[in-house]
């Protein structure tokens, strides 16, 4: 990407993570794909639980951004299931080191906007006195 505006396709993908540490786990990935990370050597890089680290691990084997390494049940290893995700992450890459702070905003304003949500909801329910 030679421009570093952020495009509707890259917003959308940004909108789509779920947060910040998903983030840092997928362009960790990013930049060394032929390596294979195990659970613990992430949480150290990205200095979070090895169980916080496996959560995120398989969040992104599902989103296709990554696979589990056959044979290993903690090990895994950049693989955009189809070359559009792959440009994707490879425009986030540049954009976010660039745009760090409207990056992390974009995902925390979702974050915090689904936890005002609930909070309203919860305002709703009746509980019966006890």
């Amino acid at each position: 990407m030679s421009s570093l505006k952020l495009s509707n396709e890259l917003r959308r993908f940004i909108n789509g993570i779920v947060s910040i540490p998903h983030l840092e786990t997928m362009l960790l990935l990013h930049q060394a794909p032929g390596q294979v990370w195990n659970v613990v050597a992430v949480a150290q890089r990205i200095y979070v639980s090895p169980i916080q680290a496996a959560t995120m691990l398989n969040d992104l084997c599902v989103a296709g951004i990554c696979r589990p390494v056959s044979g290993a049940a903690d090990e895994f290893i950049y693989s955009p299931a189809f070359p559009e995700l792959g440009q994707l992450i490879d425009q986030l890459a540049e954009y976010y080191p660039r745009n760090l702070i409207n990056v992390t905003n974009m995902i925390h304003a979702k974050s915090a906007a689904g936890q005002r949500a609930r909070m309203f909801a919860e305002a709703f329910k009746f509980h019966k006195d006890k």
